[in-house]
C-alpha cells in the first residue's frame, strides 16, 4: 500500500513541482474526484461509468448530483465558504443535473447539503481518499525515483499517459499497467505483421524454411473479449421493455445507428456507449452479476468490425472496458 502523506508533507512535495507539473497534478486530483463521485452515484442506480469518462459524458448519464469542481485554496480561506458559513481550505461544488441547483461545502457536510444517504456519502469519501492516495503515490515516486519506460517508436499513447510523461512526471501503478499492456500489444502486432511478411516471402520462395505451426489452443487464446462474463444476466431493471431484442454479437440496425451517432459525438468507451443505450431506452437493461451490461459484447463486436476494416483502433482497458478511436484520414 502506498504511504499516506500528511497535508503538510503533500504541500511540501507539491511546492517542488514546476508550474506546469502543478497544473497537471491539480487537474489529476480534480478529475479523479469527479469520477470517484460519479461512480458512487452511478453504482447506486445500477449503472457503470468508465474511468476515463469526460464531464460531458457523465452529465449525459446521470440525473442526480454531479461534482462540478474541487477547490484547494492552499490554506483555510474566507473566500471559500461552506453553506453553513464556515471558512474552508477544500471546497466541493456540486450541481444537480435536473434542477441546476448548486451547493458549496466542505467534505463533512456532504450528507447535510445534498440529501444523499449516509451510506452513499461514506462511499464518496472513501473514493476521494483513494484519489488522495494516488496523488501521494505520484509525489512519492517523483521524490524517490522511478523507472524509465521503454516505449517503442511509433506507439501512440493515450493522453492520460502521454501528458505526465511529457512533463517528466511518473505514472501511478494503474497507468504503468496500462502502458505495459499497450507496449506488449504493440510489439505483438508488429511481430504478427512480420510473420505475415515472412509468409508472403515463403510463398514466393517455397524452398525457404517454413515456420512451425502453432498449437491450436495457442492460436485461440489471443482474443478473450467474450470469455469474461459467464454468469447469468440479472433481471432487467425497467418495467417498460423496448420492442427491440438483441443477441450477443448482433445489433439491430436502429441500435447500430445509435452507436454510430455516439461515435460521431466523440465517444470512445464501449461501456459508456452501452450505458447511454440503456438510459435512452434503446436496449433493455440486462446485466451480469458484475453489473456490466450484456449488450457490451454485441457493441464491441460491432465496433471491432471497424477495427478490422482499418477505420478505427482499439485499446483494451483490462477487462473493464475497450476504447475505440476513429483513425484520422
Amino acid at each position: 500500500m502506498t504511504q499516506s502523506l500528511t497535508s503538510t508533507q503533500r504541500d511540501e512535495l507539491f511546492s517542488d513541482l514546476t508550474t506546469e507539473q502543478q497544473t497537471y497534478v491539480m487537474n489529476f486530483l480534480k478529475r479523479g474526484k469527479k469520477t470517484a463521485f460519479a461512480n458512487v452515484i452511478a453504482r447506486s442506480k445500477g449503472r457503470m461509468i468508465p474511468s476515463g469518462a469526460t464531464d460531458e459524458e457523465i452529465r449525459m448519464l446521470l440525473d442526480d448530483w454531479i461534482l462540478e469542481d474541487y477547490i484547494d485554496a492552499g490554506f483555510v480561506s474566507d473566500d471559500l465558504k461552506c453553506e453553513c458559513g464556515r471558512s474552508l481550505r477544500y471546497q466541493y461544488v456540486v450541481r444537480h443535473a435536473k434542477t441546476g441547483e448548486t451547493r458549496r461545502f466542505g467534505i463533512n457536510h456532504f450528507e447535510e447539503h445534498t440529501g444523499l444517504p449516509a451510506s452513499i456519502v461514506r462511499e464518496v469519501v472513501k473514493g476521494f481518499m483513494e484519489i488522495d492516495y494516488e496523488l501521494d503515490e505520484l509525489l512519492l515516486k517523483r521524490q524517490n525515483g522511478y523507472p524509465t519506460y521503454d516505449i517503442p517508436e511509433g506507439l501512440n499513447l493515450p493522453p492520460d499517459i502521454e501528458q505526465p510523461l511529457s512533463l517528466n512526471l511518473p505514472l501511478i501503478d494503474l497507468q504503468e499497467k496500462r502502458l505495459n499492456s499497450l507496449i506488449r500489444s504493440y510489439r505483438e502486432e508488429k511481430e504478427a505483421l512480420q510473420r505475415g511478411s515472412n509468409t508472403v516471402e515463403q510463398v514466393a520462395n517455397p524452398k525457404s524454411k517454413q515456420e512451425e505451426p502453432k498449437p491450436e489452443e495457442e492460436l485461440q487464446g489471443s482474443f478473450d473479449l467474450f470469455a469474461e462474463e459467464v454468469q447469468e444476466p440479472l433481471q432487467e431493471r425497467t418495467s417498460e421493455k423496448p420492442k427491440e431484442t438483441y443477441f450477443v454479437g448482433d445489433l439491430s440496425f436502429t441500435t447500430q445507428e445509435a452507436v454510430d451517432s455516439y461515435i460521431d459525438q466523440g465517444m470512445e468507451s464501449a461501456l459508456m456507449i452501452c450505458e447511454l443505450l440503456i438510459k435512452e431506452g434503446k436496449v433493455q437493461d440486462k446485466r451480469y452479476s458484475t453489473k456490466k451490461p450484456t449488450i457490451y459484447y454485441a457493441v464491441c463486436t460491432y465496433l471491432d468490425s471497424f477495427v478490422a476494416s482499418g477505420s478505427m483502433s482499439v485499446e483494451p482497458i483490462g477487462r473493464e472496458d475497450r476504447i475505440y478511436r476513429l483513425k484520422s484520414k
